[in-house]
């Protein structure tokens, strides 16, 4: 970790020699790592103009501009560190991040394929390029990949271990697209376990944390501070596991011209930790003591912190996914916020979860016991809302029902957020809006039902996870859900 000492250190090093670019530079690599961007952004901006050719400087100050979500001057960046120096492989890279949040995926695969030929053994490289491409046999494009992404895994020790689950994840990505299952299952098992040798994740405890906080927001706590916190209905939160259509259900809301898909804003969480430290308690043992003005101030600083919309839109999405946990302080301190929780079948959910390598968090989703143990407890805890809060509060969408009848949930999901019908809602595959989840391919192509039931091509290695999850979806439909929620 950075000390500020460290960084008072390097702001001398510019003071001794304020002329030189790489004091500069330096200070910016300290800021960042910080997560200071914009004082980064402005270190890495001054060694440019005391030397344009900076390649690391130009690559480093996309990595910020990304990060801020300013893809135009990003890309820009990346670009510019290209031109001083066309052999980087990682501004190549970093210029594919760029292009695939846009959609741009094309140029993105360009840019990755780039990368990797000029360093052969890029493990980022190989994932990010076979996510995209369509890997089954008859692509010529996934055939090359392959190729490459195989001749590292012929020397796979070489690589760190999260590198090696990287590269065995696109491996198992293209063999299930050219149907080798039992192979692809192989592949992914591996990933998943070096993984989880890396990062550890306690189940125990996120089963204990669930249970308090169902615990904690019961009904009579609702009945009892029914009125306050911030009234805005600017915030749409959108809940569930990972991979049950929680990016297909923001980009179709996020099509409406009103409304502005943010993906995953990390302040709720924020301010749960903050209170808790300022109470002295963990979460959620002092929510059931809040204060009118707490709830207010906790609901107007959620409000104060959210990015602003671009194009002016009035209503903006939150889909991050662990507000599952704060469906209750959110009623609270929200009360006329929107609720949209995802629901999907959970041997599709969990497994496609154990086929994908996630960025950050979701360290649950690395074995299979664990996996099926955490929808159970979320399951519970989403249960437990659906019976605590006031009925209509949230809307429950069924993955499956969605992909039988898009044009209806679409409707329904508008009508939910007090908002107008916009046609544009069934073009939500035309958005140019940047998509960071492991779904940016498939928001980008009109409906497809080819995802229901995947789990049925491994279900004979599935045994841990079936008997984990304890057979869930045999349960009845929730109210409010459409027919077709059940299998």
């Amino acid at each position: 970790m950075i000390s500020a000492d460290e960084a008072d250190a390097y702001r001398r090093a510019v003071a001794l020699n304020p002329q030189a670019a790489e004091p500069h530079y330096n200070l910016g690599v300290i800021l960042g790592r910080q997560g200071r961007l914009d004082e980064a952004a402005s270190s890495y901006e001054r060694a440019l103009v005391l030397r344009p050719d900076h390649a690391e400087a130009h690559n480093n100050l996309g990595i910020v501009r990304r990060a801020q979500g300013r893809y135009g001057e990003a890309e820009t960046s990346f670009r510019n560190a290209l031109a001083a120096r066309p052999n980087h492989a990682k501004a190549h890279y970093n210029l594919g991040v760029t292009l695939q949040h846009q959609g741009r995926l094309e140029e993105a695969a360009a840019s990755y394929r780039s990368a990797i030929a000029i360093k052969p053994d890029y493990a980022e490289a190989h994932y990010n390029l076979a996510l995209q491409l369509p890997m089954d046999s008859a692509s010529p494009d996934a055939d090359t990949a392959l190729a490459l992404l195989s001749q590292q895994l012929g020397q796979l020790e070489q690589f760190q271990p999260m590198q090696r689950a990287m590269l065995l994840f696109a491996l198992g990505k293209a063999q299930e697209s050219r149907g080798e299952f039992d192979l692809a299952f192989l592949s992914l098992a591996r990933a998943n376990a070096l993984h989880r040798a890396v990062r550890p994740f306690d189940i125990v405890e996120a089963e204990r944390l669930t249970a308090s906080i169902a615990g904690s927001f019961d009904g009579a706590l609702f009945e009892r501070l029914r009125n306050g916190g911030a009234a805005s209905d600017r915030p749409i939160f959108i809940v569930g596991m990972p991979r049950s259509g929680t990016t297909l259900i923001e980009q179709i809301l996020s099509a409406h011209p009103e409304v502005h898909g943010a993906g995953e804003i990390p302040t709720l969480e924020s301010l749960v930790i903050r209170q808790g430290e300022r109470r002295g308690a963990a979460y959620p043992s002092w929510a059931r003591n809040l204060t009118p003005g707490e709830r207010h101030d906790l609901g107007q600083a959620y409000l104060d912190a959210l990015p602003a919309a671009p194009g002016g839109e009035t209503r903006i999405v939150d889909k991050t996914l662990l507000n599952f946990r704060h469906l209750g302080l959110i009623h609270l301190c929200l009360p006329n916020a929107i609720i949209i929780h995802c629901r999907r079948d959970p041997r599709d959910a969990c497994f496609s979860c154990f086929a994908t390598r996630f960025g950050d968090g979701q360290d649950y989703a690395y074995e299979l016991t664990e996996l099926g143990r955490y929808w159970r407890a979320y399951d519970e805890l989403m249960a437990h809302w659906r019976a605590a809060l006031p009925p209509g509060r949230m809307l429950e969408v069924p993955y499956e029902a969605v992909i039988q009848d898009v044009e209806a949930w679409s409707r329904r999901l508008v009508a939910h957020c007090g908002l107008e019908w916009d046609d544009a809602c069934l073009r939500f595959y035309e958005s140019q809006r940047d998509v960071r989840t492991a779904s940016f391919a498939q928001v980008r192509q009109p409906i497809y039902a080819s995802s229901v039931g995947r789990w049925r091509r491994f279900e004979h290695h599935l045994g841990p996870l079936v008997e984990a999850l304890g057979e869930p979806w045999k349960t009845e439909t929730p109210s409010g859900a459409l027919e077709g929620d059940t299998e």
